[in-house]
């Protein structure tokens, strides 16, 4: 089990690091439009994004998009236990540079509980709402925590087409994802277990 999802995560991360640039920016635009569409109906609150890393699908022209209509953004600061806490920023903050090379706010945090919606990169999908990551478990331990706190945030992935993969049975802490947003469609899965998972 461990090879295959090791095996598949190295070959996902070639693949997405292989997009052209002028592709990753059409992307990053089209999923804009796409998360745009499906936040519009809800008054504004706080969305946790990310930046991107190694070829992960861009969230900042929806993150500058979403501060635009009023949202507040938060984004994460990794600690060395794998755990993770977000700190508000804006457009043109100042940021550090974290161990992976990834800025971080360098803002206090926020409380978790205000969290309306969770903007989640990966490196693969599948369309029961699957996702593996990095193998490190910042966000399945983030959104544990937040469960055992009774808050349950949308869980709205950002994902290139070609993430969209059949991956290996989940692990018991791997939590899926309620919405997956690629540039060509918009996925609301059903994680119940299936007999093709």
């Amino acid at each position: 089990m461990h090879d295959s999802r090791q095996n598949l995560r190295s070959r996902l991360l070639a693949e997405r690091r292989s997009l052209a640039s002028d592709a990753q920016r059409a992307a990053a635009a089209t999923v804009c439009e796409n998360v745009h569409e499906l936040l519009a109906d809800r008054t504004p609150g706080t969305v946790a994004g990310y930046l991107s890393h190694g070829g992960e699908l861009d969230p900042q022209p929806t993150l500058e998009r979403l501060t635009g209509l009023g949202w507040r953004v938060v984004l994460p600061v990794c600690g060395d236990d794998a755990s993770m806490v977000f700190c508000p920023w804006s457009p043109g903050d100042a940021l550090a540079t974290n161990r992976y090379g990834i800025g971080e706010p360098t803002s206090d945090p926020v409380d978790e509980s205000i969290i309306d919606v969770v903007l989640v990169p990966g490196v693969g999908f599948d369309r029961s709402g699957a996702r593996i990551g990095h193998g490190v478990g910042y966000y399945d331990r983030f959104f544990a925590r937040l469960a055992a706190a009774g808050h349950h945030p949308l869980r709205l992935a950002l994902a290139h087409d070609l993430q969209l993969v059949t991956l290996p049975e989940p692990e018991d802490w791997d939590v899926p994802m309620q919405l997956i947003v690629t540039p060509t469609e918009v996925i609301a899965p059903d994680s119940r277990p299936t007999e093709n998972r």
